[in-house]
């Protein structure tokens, strides 16, 4: 089920709901933890373009289905030639009380395959937005549990993604590198 969520805008019965950040990031490097229910059905947690989010939660299911292909079925190569930009949205997709790691990560992990991890009890998340990166952690032993790069053109926001039923806390102690005491919604900024 962790590998279908993957690629799960399909067309389904069950609830997704998307919730954004209400602070945009615009530069400097920002982290912030959130534990979420083991027993959520599947969550997905990240950051993301602003204006993608938005776009993304009100385009029609079927539109970002892996059935719809983009392909213009012509074989002129054009298709080719673009330079491979990072993804607009980075997301750790977690359920059933595991985190599933995206295929070539270079992750530590107990499973043989390398395809899960347990979920540990707080998530942090640090964007680089300079850096144009996002860094998963177990915000517990500060171990690194997934980094990739994200298209940090314009504002990036944190989301978090539902599906199916799920529940997630987000921490509210913050500080800054001159720890100094910030509070912007319920995440830190990091100069």
């Amino acid at each position: 089920m962790l590998f279908a969520a993957e690629r799960l805008m399909t067309s389904c019965h069950l609830s997704i709901d998307l919730v954004i950040g209400d602070v945009a990031i615009t530069q400097g490097k920002s982290y912030w933890a959130c534990c979420v229910d083991p027993s959520s059905y599947l969550v997905k947690v990240g950051v993301g373009l602003e204006s993608k989010l938005q776009e993304w939660f009100q385009v029609p299911q079927d539109v970002v289905s892996p059935r719809y292909d983009p392909d213009s079925g012509h074989d002129s190569g054009a298709e080719d030639t673009t330079v491979e930009a990072p993804p607009p949205y980075a997301f750790l997709t977690i359920g059933m009380g595991k985190i599933l790691l995206s295929h070539g990560s270079a992750l530590t992990s107990r499973d043989p395959n390398g395809c899960t991890v347990p979920l540990p009890p707080r998530i942090g998340i640090c964007l680089d937005y300079e850096q144009g990166k996002v860094s998963f952690y177990d915000a517990v032993s500060f171990r690194e549990l997934w980094e990739c790069g994200v298209d940090c053109s314009g504002p990036v926001c944190p989301a978090f993604c539902f599906i199916g039923g799920g529940a997630l806390h987000l921490q509210e102690l913050v500080a800054n590198k001159q720890e100094r005491k910030v509070t912007m919604g319920n995440f830190a900024k990091l100069d």
